[in-house]
């Protein structure tokens, strides 16, 4: 499952990697990751959704065979959940949104709201499980490493604003870049306690 975890990750970082490349026109300062499904790189990130998808269904698993803490595992596996339906809804629906607003001459659609919804469910899916780990993992060194990137999370939008960037794209990738370290994390102690 660990490998999952991590083939998942690696494309989803590489194939965004690669759009940054083939669509100059989306500044990554200045547009979301979704924004690349937007015209011809659609497949592209689709399959990056996927990616990531499939990495945060690992990691579902992965919570799923710590034997102990019921409760705290069972928290941890829902979130999880949550947040890979949230993947799965934004690889299937695009967004309509340009660097997080949507502009005055696009109407809304059942489509994006889905979008807009998967967003939130991956959001809040990864920094709720993350925080439920804390009561499933209770290893000094993981909690550390939870803190830590806690810290990095809430600290993305004062680094802009004390730096004086109006970079809502550079904040974003920064969110999922905290998400995607704590999944690593979580996958590496997790995969442990579940073969202990």
């Amino acid at each position: 499952m660990r490998r999952i975890v991590l083939g998942g990750i690696a494309a989803f970082v590489g194939l965004v990697a690669l759009e940054h490349l083939l669509r100059t026109d989306l500044p990554p300062g200045e547009h979301f990751v979704s924004e690349y499904a937007v015209g011809w790189t659609r497949p592209v990130q689709t399959v990056a959704f996927l990616a990531w998808a499939a990495a945060t269904a690992a990691c579902a698993l992965l919570a799923a065979r710590v034997p102990w803490r019921p409760i705290a595992r069972g928290l941890v596996v829902l979130m999880l959940v949550a947040a890979t339906a949230g993947l799965l809804v934004a690889a299937v629906w695009t967004t309509e949104t340009v660097g997080g607003q949507l502009p005055s001459d696009v109407q809304r659609t059942l489509g994006g709201r889905l979008h807009d919804l998967g967003t939130l469910g991956i959001l809040a899916g990864l920094l709720l499980a993350a925080l439920t780990s804390l009561r499933l993992i209770a290893n000094t060194r993981y909690r550390l490493t939870v803190l830590a990137l806690g810290v990095a999370l809430v600290a993305i939008v004062p680094a802009l604003i004390a730096l004086r960037l109006d970079a809502p794209g550079i904040g974003q990738r920064g969110f999922i870049l905290v998400g995607l370290a704590w999944q690593l994390a979580f996958a590496s102690r997790a995969e442990q306690m579940g073969s202990a």
